[in-house]
């Protein structure tokens, strides 16, 4: 299972085995960080490409990631929105499930409540998954939306393809 916190410049990603017990286990997980300063053109292509490069190496067989949020930010909402559909691509083309949620959700399941701060989910992700440290906080908030869609999902068995 491949969990995705979308984002133009930084987009977190973090793989997790679910078992049909309901176990967790963690497989790895990153940023794929791109220039800044590169077009958004190019940086999706850039996001793209690292994605499909990573589904291959991990197989998952579904793809969980945060929806869109609408903030005061019309550009960077617009610009999450473009990070989204570049997932989104990727997944339709691995044939991969997808599932979205809501931050609130993802926070809830997590942590126990929807206003869990970025210390809080990071530090709940790795007591979770039985990590020696704190993940990115790119990283920790997929590896939660991982976490999120396999509480939630119903997966009756390992969401992962063979090796």
């Amino acid at each position: 299972m491949l969990g995705i916190d979308p984002g133009t410049v930084r987009l977190g990603y973090g793989v997790i085995d679910l078992f049909p017990t309901g176990a967790i286990r963690y497989v790895e997980c990153g940023v794929i960080t791109v220039s800044a300063r590169a077009s958004r053109y190019a940086r999706l292509s850039e996001i793209a490409t690292s994605l499909r490069e990573l589904c291959r190496e991990s197989a998952p067989a579904v793809m969980a990631m945060e929806e869109a949020f609408f903030g005061k930010n019309v550009q960077s909402t617009l610009a999450l929105g473009e990070a989204r559909g570049a997932a989104m691509v990727v997944a339709a083309e691995a044939g991969l499930a997808l599932a979205g949620y809501p931050p609130a959700t993802v926070k809830k399941m997590v942590t126990g409540h929807g206003r869990a701060t970025k210390d809080q989910i990071g530090y709940l992700v790795r007591a979770l998954l039985g990590l020696r440290r704190v993940p990115a906080p790119d990283a920790a908030d997929a590896l939660a939306i991982a976490i999120c869609h396999a509480r939630v999902g119903s997966m009756p068995t390992s969401t992962r393809g063979a090796r």
